[in-house]
């Protein structure tokens, strides 16, 4: 049980608490647990962090669901009209699927809007609106909703809908970015109240910019992140000119993939480099790479041409699906613009 509970809470950022998701992992060994996104902006490699921790729990034997918060990317300032939710969310499904590989069998892929307008859902949705104030929902939405000037009731409305997920997803266990955190501890407040617990929450960090300067990546700046539909050329050119400083782990977007994206999916991870610098290195685990890499024993470069190759590879599957279906990416590429 130890080894599973390290499992499944390793490279977070926080956990809600761990004795909860002990508990579960112990009590109920086909535990379910889900990962919500909204279809908003440029699907990019990022949303692997959380994905990632999708497909370890999978492997503890918990039943895993990815929404497709259709709904909540059209609350969110209107970022995606009724218009484009079906092909957004058709290309973030697609982009997931493609991500995941042969582990998108063990998840299940569910649209908001098939359920957040139902009698029950929207009762829900009013009872825990009477209880929250307006200024602790734009408290609970303000690290996720873009807001400019006055915020839109959407805006308050997006958190209450996120923490009903958790009760009509059945969650035992949520996965989420950090950036979500508010939002679900508002739920932990309000959830008993319209009859289900408060659930347990795993928050995995956010993956910096590759420009570095200390901002997370953001898929409203095409400098900062690699798409998961990006060409092998454009990723290397990107991975070649992002922010990695000699021996420094802090906001170093390149060791940061190493971590939490890299290093999950593979068993062994080599770095090569020619015989005149040493040859090739292996390493079984993340702090064997960073122990080496701050020790400055490996070079910025060899680091960002592993990390270039094993992102190729592992964006292949959801490379060739668009490669082959390019009316779905020329059409949503369409209403990024």
């Amino acid at each position: 049980m130890t080894e599973s509970l390290e499992t499944a809470v390793r490279n977070s950022e926080e956990v809600v608490t761990a004795d909860e998701v002990r508990n579960i992992l112990k009590e109920k060994p086909n535990f379910n647990f889900y990962y919500g996104t909204a279809p908003t902006g440029p699907f990019h490699f990022a949303y692997m962090i959380p994905l990632n921790k999708m497909i370890e729990l999978a492997k503890l034997g918990g039943k895993g669901t990815i929404l497709l918060a259709d709904y909540h990317a059209h609350l969110d300032d209107q970022k995606t009209s009724f218009d484009e939710m079906e092909i957004r969310s058709k290309y973030y499904e697609e982009c997931i699927r493609g991500v995941f590989g042969k582990d998108a069998k063990l998840m299940k892929f569910l649209r908001g809007s098939t359920y957040q307008n139902k009698t029950d859902y929207v009762e829900d949705l009013f009872k825990i609106a009477a209880k929250v104030t307006t200024k602790r929902a734009l408290r609970a939405a303000s690290e996720v909703v873009r807001m400019s000037g006055d915020a839109k009731v959407s805006g308050l409305m997006y958190p209450l809908l996120q923490i009903l997920d958790v009760k009509y997803l059945e969650a035992d266990i949520t996965v989420s970015g950090i950036d979500q955190r508010n939002i679900y501890m508002l739920g932990r407040e309000l959830l008993e109240s319209v009859g289900y617990k408060k659930g347990a929450y795993i928050f995995m960090p956010l993956l910096p910019s590759l420009k570095g300067g200390g901002g997370k990546m953001s898929a409203s700046d095409p400098l900062s992140h690699i798409r998961v539909t990006d060409s092998v050329k454009d990723i290397q050119s990107t991975i070649k000119k992002a922010y990695c400083p000699a021996g420094d782990l802090e906001q170093n977007a390149i060791t940061s993939t190493m971590r939490y994206i890299v290093f999950p999916r593979y068993e062994k991870v080599t770095i090569k480099r020619s015989e005149k610098f040493g040859g090739d290195l292996e390493f079984s685990t993340i702090d064997e790479f960073e122990k080496v890499y701050t020790e400055n024993k490996l070079h910025p470069m060899d680091v960002k041409l592993a990390v270039s190759e094993y992102l190729i590879e592992l964006l292949e599957p959801a490379r060739k699906y668009f490669d082959k279906h390019e009316d779905i990416l020329n059409d949503v590429e369409k209403t990024f613009k």
